[in-house]
Order: structure tokens, then C-alpha cells, then sequence
């Protein structure tokens, strides 16, 4: 049986957008996605639209350039293995829950929600508040 990991968005930020030890620690996952078995690493749906804000804001793009979002969407999409999973009712439920017990704001919640929808064991990500869940943080 294969390990799910969860891939947090800060991760495809600093593939896309960063440099020095945190475009490097990115582009060592992203290696680890493409070469995992398919289903190994998932992200979810919410992690496209927060990765092209993020983009937008640190490039100056727009919602508006397709070319933009044409081309972000390519580098997250053209990760073959990379598993991309829905929102659902039941993950707003679950992050509205984790909110409370683990000190969460809604967006970090949604992910750990969606994480453990899907069976992911650890989540990929700078983000200490992580530590605060019962999902390991591993980056």
C-alpha cells in the first residue's frame, strides 16, 4: 500500500516563485511527485486557485491574463501523478471542526481536512500550524 502525502500549497508557491533553500526544498518534492507512485501525492482543488492568487499578487498578474493562468495551471496540472481532489461538504464540516480543536485558520483547516479525507498520513509544508493537528509535518 502506498503512503499518501499531502502537498500544501506553499510548496507549488515556492517551486513556481522562490529562490534559494526554499525554491530548492520545493523542487526536491516536486522531483519526489514525479517520480512517486500515481496517488502517492495529493493536493486539493482549492490549492489551484490559491496558488494562482499567490502567483498574481507576487507577479502583479491578473485574474484576467489567461496566458497567466494558462501557464500556471500547466506546471500544476502537467504533474501527472499529482492527485488533485474535490471539495466536498463533508471537508468544510471536517475543517470548520479542526478549526477549534487545533487552532486554525479556515484555509489551513480546509487542507488538513482534505488531507485526512484521503487517507494522506503527512502533510508537505512550511507551515508549523500543522504541528498543532495529529498529521505530521514533514518538509
Amino acid at each position: 500500500m502506498v503512503e499518501r502525502k499531502y502537498v500544501d500549497v506553499n510548496v507549488f508557491v515556492y517551486w513556481l516563485s522562490g529562490s534559494g533553500k526554499l525554491l530548492e526544498k520545493a523542487k526536491k518534492w516536486i522531483k519526489a511527485i514525479e517520480d512517486g507512485a500515481r496517488g502517492e501525492f495529493l493536493t486539493s482543488a482549492l490549492t489551484i486557485y490559491e496558488l494562482i492568487i499567490i502567483i498574481a499578487g507576487l507577479t502583479g498578474k491578473t485574474l484576467k491574463d489567461t496566458e497567466f493562468i494558462k501557464d500556471v495551471l500547466e506546471a500544476l496540472l502537467g504533474l501527472s501523478k499529482l492527485r488533485i481532489v474535490p471539495l466536498s461538504k463533508e471537508v468544510f464540516r471536517t475543517a470548520s471542526e479542526a478549526m477549534t480543536r487545533f487552532s486554525l485558520d479556515f484555509e489551513d483547516a480546509i487542507h488538513y481536512a482534505t488531507a485526512i479525507k484521503h487517507g494522506a498520513t503527512k502533510i508537505i509544508s512550511n507551515d508549523r500550524d500543522f504541528e498543532k493537528t495529529d498529521i505530521q509535518r514533514i518538509f
